[in-house]
């Protein structure tokens, strides 16, 4: 078996690989299979063609492939990462290396191999996505949580009082998280949501509460600030409100609406059967949080001291209130 043999072999098992040679003018001398593969091009499509087809128009236009031949004659080699072009015009991302072909010390071409790492490229792509996203949310939930707390002591009578504020507010943060996990981070079904936000799982007054809506899904943002807004309704109807009393009844009805013309997501709280409500003549956090309505949205919010509890409609711009930011 004669060396030029075992060179001819090499060249046709690198299928992953694109092996193309090519004279001092750039001019194709040969295309490897790996080069088709990866390329698109037959070799006697290529033979006798300049080497920068596989460059793409604004490599072409800042004389890229020139600078990469000039580089490999002067360092003996050029290596790069860069966009590639294909034959049905695609592209792809490849890592890639260019030396020249010496012949008794004198340059007389050029060998270039390039493989095709597109796949990791997205990968890297998506990991720097993904931290930069991470870093984004924690800052926000920190911030959140920050607020909750300052406000928490600013309002509270006494260290105990704020310590199951804070802590009951920072619960049904952590459930709406889990929620998110549990749905990729994304969106989360928003009967799921309520349910977590007013502890219907686990407390004993679930026997008073109607939920009553379709299947929608509630964005990453809106999620936590709708089931913060649900606590404090539920907090109130507790102290002040339905939930007081054991005959008291809480109706919540969701669905589609219209807000400005535009399509809207709409939340109605009612109560029943509880004590006669009355405005409060000091706005607390918990008032001042329902009234802020769902983050990440336009949103109009509704309070209505009834003679038997109180009702809050809630309507939030749809676009925004099912968006992932």
């Amino acid at each position: 078996m004669t060396n030029p043999r075992i060179a001819e072999m090499v060249l046709e098992s690198a299928i992953d690989y694109a092996i193309l040679t090519s004279d001092l003018s750039g001019n194709v001398t040969s295309w490897s299979i790996g080069a088709e593969n990866v390329f698109g091009w037959a070799e006697d499509e290529v033979l006798g063609l300049a080497a920068d087809i596989i460059f793409t128009s604004d490599d072409r236009a800042h004389d890229v492939p020139r600078k990469e031949m000039a580089n490999a004659l002067k360092n003996g080699r050029a290596t790069d990462e860069r966009w590639h072009v294909r034959k049905d015009g695609s592209r792809f991302w490849a890592s890639g290396e260019m030396m020249p072909l010496q012949n008794n010390g004198a340059a007389e071409g050029f060998l270039k191999i390039v493989r095709d790492r597109t796949q990791q490229k997205r990968a890297e792509e998506l990991q720097s996505m993904l931290s930069q996203e991470l870093s984004h949310r924690l800052k926000n939930q920190l911030a959140m949580v920050q607020g909750l707390v300052n406000q928490s002591l600013r309002r509270a009578d006494n260290i105990e009082g704020a310590r199951l504020s804070i802590s009951q507010r920072l619960r049904v943060l952590g459930q709406a998280h889990d929620l998110l996990l549990t749905g990729y981070g994304e969106r989360i079904d928003v009967r799921s949501l309520v349910e977590k936000a007013i502890n219907l799982d686990e407390d004993k007054h679930s026997n008073q509460f109607t939920l009553t809506g379709p299947e929608l899904q509630v964005g990453r943002q809106s999620a936590l600030s709708l089931a913060m807004l649900l606590h404090e309704l539920t907090t109130n109807a507790f102290k002040y409100g339905a939930l007081s009393q054991t005959d008291g009844q809480i109706i919540i009805e969701w669905g589609i609406a219209e807000m400005d013309e535009e399509a809207a997501f709409k939340l109605d709280w009612r109560e029943k059967n509880g004590p006669p409500v009355v405005p409060p003549t000091v706005e607390g956090l918990g008032t001042r949080l329902i009234k802020s309505g769902v983050a990440g949205t336009l949103t109009k919010v509704d309070l209505t001291y009834a003679s038997d509890g109180l009702n809050c409609t809630i309507l939030a711009q749809l676009e925004g209130f099912q968006a992932n930011a």
